[in-house]
């Protein structure tokens, strides 16, 4: 009876101490990935036509997200973006700002403060409402230049994506170049490695680099993007960042889920879904040698209220519908790696990942 009682204790102890040290373990890097768009339809939809073969939807931690935002049950992604970079609900179509165009610091910015450098990788413009939501603070998400003149001077030390026309001068009415809006001579001037494709970003031996890779949007992949892009792209941003002993804070968007969705097109859907797995694959190699980097994997709201009634296993076929060209008020999942990861299991609000975030770095919010 006295053994078993110490065999019992000793199990007992080993639990304790093992959870204790669970709950004590903390990331020095987090990297975010956001489908855009990205419900449970779309996430499932691709692991079809993948063979069941993906990489974040085989992560140890799951949860959801509920994403209405300040004042509207179905958020847009400024207001989505917003509530995940800052931990506030706000209107749709602001940008880390409240009702009362009071600014909300960013995670990026407190991280910054604190000694961690951090990078955003996007398949859309680098102004777009999400990557926004990290960088600047708008009232608007449509004041594309006033969004951009932030990033030179902004926590942002890495950034790729589309959207160079809005970084470049404008004229006055005689034709004259206005200096004060060449964003991209400020870039040079505070540091940044600017470079205008794929090519000259991973060669950049610079530990700021502003890859503009579009004069507008970039290309879905239907449409001629690299499908590699957005892996190496990641894989570029990693290297970089990892080079700061006190680690790295990096947003990854899968921008073009929401276009499948508002275009009722399942194959877009899926294709851009499959893009954002490459470049999670490519983080979650690094955090598996690197022991040190929490992966979150969510979305900033659901696109096309997408349903998926038929499907063939065999064939990696589905046949979806869509109830809406617009967004839904849906939860979306959440999935989760590395220290830090049981933070997100669970139904959560999209304003609780920002506290998750924090408390897995170790942030101070004061």
């Amino acid at each position: 009876m006295k053994s078993k009682s110490i065999s019992v204790f000793l199990v007992v102890l080993v639990v304790a101490l093992f959870s204790f040290s669970s709950e004590r373990q903390k990331p020095k890097n987090l990297i975010i990935f956001i489908g855009d768009g990205m419900g449970v339809t779309q996430v499932y939809a691709a692991m079809t036509a993948a063979g069941f073969e993906m990489t974040f939807p085989s992560f140890p931690v799951t949860g959801f997200s509920k994403t209405y935002s300040l004042n509207n049950y179905t958020t847009d992604s400024g207001a989505g973006g917003t509530a995940l970079a800052t931990g506030e609900k706000t209107n749709n179509y602001m940008i880390s700002m409240r009702p009362d165009s009071t600014t909300i610091k960013t995670l990026f910015e407190y991280a910054a403060e604190q000694g961690k450098k951090t990078g955003v990788v996007v398949t859309h413009s680098v102004v777009d409402a999400t990557p926004a939501a990290f960088i600047a603070h708008s009232a608007a998400r449509f004041e594309l230049r006033a969004i951009a003149e932030q990033y030179p001077d902004g926590p942002v030390d890495l950034f790729i994506g589309g959207g160079r026309n809005i970084f470049e001068p404008e004229k006055d009415s005689s034709g004259v170049v206005i200096e004060s809006t060449d964003y991209i001579k400020a870039l040079k001037n505070n540091g940044y490695d600017v470079v205008y494709n794929l090519d000259d970003f991973v060669a950049s031996g610079a530990d700021k680099i502003a890859g503009l890779m579009s004069n507008n949007n970039m290309p879905r992949i239907f449409e001629g993007r690299d499908p590699q892009y957005l892996a190496k792209a990641t894989a570029k941003a990693i290297e970089v960042l990892s080079r700061n002993r006190k680690g790295f804070v990096l947003m990854v968007e899968g921008s073009e889920v929401d276009d499948g969705g508002h275009a009722k097109d399942s194959r877009i859907v899926i294709d851009e879904a499959l893009d954002m797995d490459r470049a999670v694959k490519v983080a979650y190699e690094f955090a598996s040698r690197d022991k040190n980097t929490l992966i979150v994997v969510t979305a900033d709201h659901e696109t096309g209220g997408m349903s998926v009634p038929h499907g063939n296993i065999e064939n990696k076929e589905v046949e979806a519908t869509f109830t809406t060209k617009d967004h839904t008020g849906v939860m979306v999942p959440v999935f989760a790696y590395g220290p830090g990861a049981q933070a997100f299991s669970g139904v959560q609000d999209n304003t609780d990942l920002f506290s998750d975030f924090c408390r897995a770095l170790s942030l101070s919010l004061e």
